[in-house]
């Protein structure tokens, strides 16, 4: 006889694990209402956006000649964009609103391991990473490349696009806080090669000069300037 008490009771469903925290939610809350303001306000033309995959790890390469360009690079292309950005910017009101919108320090003078942490988690989860090779405002013309984020750059193995941001370096302030709305344009390439990089500290420098002569290639293309041909023979591992 079946169905007596003797009969297993049916066991509850399990309760069904949280959800994961959405690390980019913050970024695309803030996108509704500033990528529309910034491209409207700088007029940005972006050319070279069928180069950004729809999906999976990608690092945009950029010059950089303003504070604005991270917040323009970002509401130009469609995808959330994590930037590494220097640590004294993190305080107060300012340091939360970056952290919420998905961006993380960097110390400067030194190897800072918990931002290489950050950087492989923004990338092992499929996401898109914003960096300034440079390593600081200039001229924007890729002359020198900081041997630490051109390390960062080639120890990934994912698509690395260079970047160049003009118009920006025209971008002042008006009434004390209103940027001058100066026409951007942004131009994103194709993958450049790039092997993959020794740990060493000669690997690590032929890396940057490596990565400098492909962005600096990349920049005169841009700029219709010819362009000399690497001619570096380096020690990095293919």
């Amino acid at each position: 006889m079946t169905g007596g008490a003797d009969r297993e009771a049916p066991r509850a469903p399990a309760d069904p694990a949280p959800p994961e925290k959405d690390p980019e939610r913050g970024f695309r809350t803030a996108a509704l209402v500033v990528k529309p303001l910034m491209r409207t306000w700088f007029r940005i033309r972006l050319e070279g956006h069928e180069h950004v995959p729809e999906v999976g790890p990608v690092i945009l390469a950029s010059n950089h000649r303003s504070n604005m360009d991270p917040v323009l690079l970002a509401s130009a292309v469609e995808r959330p964009l994590a930037f590494m950005a220097k640590a004294e910017l993190f305080v107060g009101p300012l340091g939360w609103i970056m952290r919420w919108i998905g961006q993380f320090p960097v110390r400067r003078g030194g190897i800072d391991r918990e931002a290489l942490r950050q950087t492989d988690a923004v990338l092992a989860r499929g996401s898109m990473l914003g960096l300034f090779p440079e390593g600081t405002r200039g001229e924007g013309t890729f002359s020198a490349v900081h041997p630490g984020l051109a390390y960062i750059v080639v120890r990934q193995r994912c698509p690395v696009l260079p970047v160049v941001i003009s118009g920006t370096e025209r971008v002042r302030r008006r009434f004390g806080w209103l940027p001058f709305a100066s026409p951007v344009r942004i131009v994103i390439g194709p993958p450049i090669d790039l092997p993959q990089s020794s740990g060493d500290r000669a690997g690590r420098r032929a890396a940057s000069e490596l990565l400098r002569q492909r962005l600096q290639a990349f920049r005169a293309t841009v700029a219709g300037e010819p362009s000399a041909q690497p001619t570096i023979s380096s020690p990095i591992d293919e």
